[in-house]
């Protein structure tokens, strides 16, 4: 007698939502399946330590191109840009290859953001302001840096001397990982609470909206997440850096695509880029600055992979936008825009990089993962596909 209240909780769920809820679903089962397989290894506190490491690269940049694709976009310069800005951040600490213009990492950082930044802006203009499509642009700019990082080292690998290293090797203590995550549970808790309130003025009377599905649930997810995190952390290092920043990084982008007028105006403009204009958004200046966004994003993932490799290699993210975009639609992002979230498009990252380190646990040829990537990312399309034939 229960099963209606349950379809009908279900169906007071927003439909991203509900996508994310599946997804998860997915990844918990491919957990299961790898735990089995690997005899416990796979969920050990220090595997996963590792993947969320194997994955905090990705992720961050699967968040930012959220905010490309929403409105109808793509970018396939995401692997250059990232060895860019990587050899870089290098060359400004190298007194022999580079510049030796700096030790200080804070000042490193900031620069190579800023660099990254002005890539975005220059993808940006072409896209927005002279009207040539992003795949273009972006196919230029995946040359053009490739070639350029490449010019710059003479093909050779650069040092930092270890001044990046804290981005990848250093860990959080499991004291202030517990501490952040009250805190995050706690916020996201009121935020939700009051989401529920403003949409339950809205709804109709006759089917009053579920505070267990638009509020409880998600809070209760969250929470259980959070405990996972903290458990982890006190089992073994704490929390990575890297995973810190993937974290910020996240919530600011998730801020600006749901709390933001711009945010709204860029589904908007993947929704029905004619009703957008008739509605009077401007649609170049937002997708300026959803470019310039990204470009930030390609530093900081840039300056991540330094601090995990040792060293900034100008043949580095070879292929990296290909796993990224696949990232995003797995997690629900449209390739057609107007829809996707940057939690879904995480949780696709995580996906991927589950199927990898569980099989690389397992010993399977690497052939074989690139092959189960492939399928997972076509039936995340065609799923899509569907979706917006039957009016999702």
């Amino acid at each position: 007698m229960r099963f209606p209240n349950l379809f009908f909780i279900s169906g007071r769920i927003p439909v991203a939502q509900l996508r994310a809820l599946t997804l998860v679903g997915v990844l918990v089962g491919v957990w299961i399946v790898f735990q089995v397989l690997t005899d416990g290894l796979f969920l050990s506190p220090r595997n996963l330590t590792t993947l969320t490491i194997q994955v905090a690269i990705t992720a961050i940049l699967a968040v930012g191109i959220v905010m490309v694709m929403v409105p109808g976009h793509i970018d396939l310069s995401i692997g250059s840009a990232v060895a860019f800005t990587g050899v870089f951040a290098a060359l400004l600490v190298d007194p022999v290859r580079g510049l030796g213009f700096t030790t200080d990492p804070l000042l490193i950082c900031a620069i190579t953001i800023g660099l990254g930044l002005l890539i975005g802006m220059w993808q940006g203009f072409w896209v927005a302001w002279m009207g040539v499509p992003a795949f273009i642009v972006t196919l230029a700019s995946l040359l053009a840096l490739r070639g350029a990082a490449l010019t710059i080292t003479g093909g050779s690998t650069v040092t930092h001397n270890g001044l990046l290293t804290f981005l990848a090797a250093d860990f959080i203590s499991a004291s202030w990982t517990a501490i952040a995550m009250a805190v995050v549970v706690s916020g996201y808790s009121i935020t939700k609470y009051f989401d529920w309130r403003a949409r339950s003025r809205i709804a109709d009377p006759d089917r009053p909206l579920s505070f267990f599905a638009a509020a409880g649930f998600p809070v209760l997810l969250m929470g259980l997440l959070a405990i996972a995190v903290t458990g982890i952390a006190f089992s073994y290092r704490g929390t990575p850096v890297s995973i810190a920043i993937l974290g910020a990084v996240i919530a600011i982008v998730t801020f600006l695509m749901s709390r933001t007028v711009f945010g709204r105006r860029l589904y908007a403009i993947g929704g029905n880029p004619s009703a957008a204009i008739y509605a009077g958004i401007n649609s170049k200046l937002n997708v300026f600055v959803a470019f310039t966004l990204m470009g930030s994003l390609y530093a900081m993932a840039g300056l991540v992979l330094d601090g995990r490799v040792g060293v900034a290699v100008p043949n580095a993210g070879i292929a990296l936008e290909l796993a990224v975009i696949a990232s995003a639609v797995i997690g629900g992002t449209s390739l057609f825009g107007g829809i996707g979230t940057p939690l879904g498009a995480v949780i696709g990252a995580l996906l991927l990089e589950s199927l990898n380190n569980g099989m690389g646990l397992m010993n399977i040829d690497t052939n074989y993962q690139m092959i189960a990537n492939g399928l997972v990312l076509l039936v995340a399309v065609y799923l899509d596909k569907r979706g917006r034939a039957s009016g999702r």
